[in-house]
């Protein structure tokens, strides 16, 4: 990873410490937040404070990926914006707008809208670029319901995850596993520290519902590695 990737990654790991999305992975919530919730969605000022500047900003390496008939290497690919993500066995096929910083230095969210799509964090690799490339959107919201990543629970490792890029190539990814993580918890340098390959990282909500903070209690986070590129 380049000099500036890693300048980029370290402001996103002590700037946006845990990626606090609207919606959750379950079903319930969509009749409280309608019923009881009629101001901004839930989890509107959800994205956590800044994690202090003595965290570490990069976590080791992964292992580098070995050739095999089940597992070939894949060289990474050049930086390009993603455009389009589709995720064939949840029914993701959402196209891809681009996230920054706030001005307080946390992350940015997608729109609370029924159409929203997922975002790409800039900051983050392009997908297929070695390193974590970071992508996150709502599940549901109470004015629109189930929304793009309303099902992200479901995915199973071995599902298939596409990228198309702004320069007509495609990276296509294999899921290596799915966890549901406490939001006090979040894992930051597994989620954002550097990697030994190109990756993906896919974060929205889960867990239990809380009224009071208007707020779920847990991230859930897809990781996935390249697999293809076309």
């Amino acid at each position: 990873m380049s000099a500036g990737s890693r300048r980029r990654l370290g402001h996103l790991v002590t700037g946006a410490a845990a990626l606090l999305l609207a919606g959750g992975a379950t079903t319930l919530g969509i009749g409280i937040w309608s019923a009881q919730n009629p101001g901004p969605p839930p989890g509107s000022s959800a994205i956590a404070a800044p994690a202090p500047t003595s965290a570490p900003s990069v976590a080791a390496p992964a292992p580098s990926p070995t050739a095999s008939p089940d597992r070939p290497a894949v060289i990474p690919m050049v930086r390009s914006v993603p455009t389009r993500i589709r995720i064939p066995a949840i029914g993701v096929d959402s196209s891809l707008m681009q996230l920054g910083l706030n001005s307080d230095g946390t992350l940015q969210v997608p729109p609370y809208d029924e159409h929203a799509p997922a975002g790409w964090y800039r900051g983050s690799p392009a997908p297929g670029q070695l390193g974590p490339s970071v992508i996150l959107g709502h599940v549901d919201t109470f004015k629109a319901g189930p929304v793009v990543f309303y099902r992200l629970a479901q995915t199973r490792p071995g599902d298939t995850i596409t990228i198309s890029r702004r320069d007509g190539t495609t990276a296509t990814f294999t899921t290596d596993r799915v966890e549901n993580v406490p939001k006090a918890h979040f894992p930051r340098l597994e989620v954002y520290g550097d990697t030994a390959r190109a990756e993906l990282r896919l974060i929205t909500c889960g867990g239990d519902w809380n009224p009071a903070e208007h707020d779920y209690s847990d991230n859930t986070v897809v990781f996935a590695h390249l697999t293809a590129t076309t």
